[in-house]
């Protein structure tokens, strides 16, 4: 294969790494049954449309900025509750062990969740917006493996300093395979 091949090859690959990237979002992790998921919208008295609404990729700055009603936060709170994979320990609070969260990820979160309220639907919510921040990895639940998900480039304003290392990886990841990509 020439130069020129592996490069194309590379920049290909790369694109479609790219691609997958600007996918993620805060509620990838949930996995319940449609049944709890039309459960927890019914005791919140939330309809679909407004959901959709809720959890589309253009109100996700809204997310990332807790700009969000009560009763949404007491929905991720029921979503959250009804994860094949718990969170919450028995008294509502995290539980990095369940969550099988990295090390790498789990000072982010706790970092992230020092300031949440004690009101349970705002934890909760906190708690997912910490852990997407976080780059928690989302289990693939058919599969059971993890997926290889980073944020989108513009949610990085929203994390801490240790988080951008992410960021230094992937630039060192371009330079090495000598990629020049534009800012």
């Amino acid at each position: 294969m020439s130069k020129q091949q592996t490069s194309l090859c590379s920049v290909l690959l790369l694109c479609g790494l790219l691609a997958l990237v600007e996918c993620r979002h805060p509620f990838d992790f949930f996995d319940e049954s449609f049944e709890d998921f039309e459960h927890c919208l019914q005791i919140n008295n939330i309809t679909h449309a407004e959901y959709e609404a809720f959890e589309s990729f253009g109100n996700k700055e809204n997310l990332l900025k807790d700009k969000v009603e009560a009763k949404f936060k007491c929905n991720i709170d029921c979503q959250l509750q009804k994860q094949p994979i718990k969170w919450l320990n028995q008294h509502g609070r995290m539980d990095l062990k369940l969550m099988n969260a990295t090390t790498e990820a789990a000072e982010s979160i706790t970092n992230c969740m020092k300031d949440a309220l004690n009101e349970q639907c705002s934890y909760s919510f906190k708690l997912v917006m910490c852990a997407y921040l976080a780059n928690h990895p989302v289990v693939d639940y058919e599969y059971n493996e993890e997926s290889l998900f980073e944020l989108p480039v513009d949610d990085y304003e929203y994390q801490t300093e240790e988080s951008h290392e992410t960021v230094n990886n992937a630039n060192t990841i371009l330079n090495v395979l000598q990629i020049n990509i534009p800012n």
